[in-house]
């Protein structure tokens, strides 16, 4: 299994992602990978397969905020 190593974040990964992005916005790009690989453990702890565990329609936070 291939984990995150944040040993690995040297100077020359965090130059990198500077020249394509504000502080804001790698900070934004943290958040959401870290959300979306909690979720990931999520689905594998409960062995979850594709398409087991379907949503209801217009469910999330984009349609309670539209509303």
């Amino acid at each position: 299994m291939l984990v995150w190593d944040p040993e690995g974040a040297d100077d020359t990964v965090w130059a990198k992602l500077r020249e394509h992005f504000s502080e804001a916005q790698i900070v934004e790009l943290g958040s959401f990978i870290a959300v979306t690989f909690g979720q990931q453990r999520v689905i594998k702890t409960w062995q979850v397969g594709h398409h087991e565990l379907p949503g209801e329609p217009g469910a999330g936070l984009a349609a309670r905020t539209a509303r």
